[in-house]
C-alpha cells in the first residue's frame, strides 16, 4: 500500500478511542519505514510499513510479521495471552 494514502488511515486509527491503538500498543512507539512519521514516544519500538502498522494498530495481528524492533517480541507474547492460536504460532516461530 502506498504509504501517502495509509499515513492519514494511520492517524485516524492512532488519534481515535474507537480502535483502541494506543491502549492496546501502551508502552510501544509505532515508527513508519516508508513515510517520515512516528507515532507515541515509547520506548519499544515497532518498525515497519504503514500499512503494516495499521493492520496492529487496528488490532490485526499478522502486521507483526512484517515489523521489526525491540517491540515485537513483547507485544507477540502479550497478543498470544488474548487472541487465537494464529498469534500464538507467530509467537513460537519467532
Amino acid at each position: 500500500m502506498p504509504a501517502a494514502l495509509v499515513v492519514p488511515a494511520l492517524e485516524q486509527a492512532w488519534g481515535s478511542r474507537f480502535y483502541g491503538a494506543r491502549k492496546r500498543l501502551d508502552g510501544h512507539r509505532l515508527v513508519a519505514t516508508d513515510a517520515d512519521r512516528t507515532f507515541g514516544d515509547a520506548d519499544r519500538d515497532l518498525r515497519g510499513p504503514a500499512g503494516e502498522l495499521l493492520l496492529v494498530a487496528t488490532g490485526r495481528p499478522a502486521g507483526l510479521a512484517a515489523l521489526e524492533g525491540d517491540g515485537v517480541d513483547e507485544l507477540l507474547a502479550r497478543l498470544a495471552q488474548d487472541t487465537p492460536t494464529t498469534v500464538r504460532k507467530m509467537h513460537q516461530v519467532r
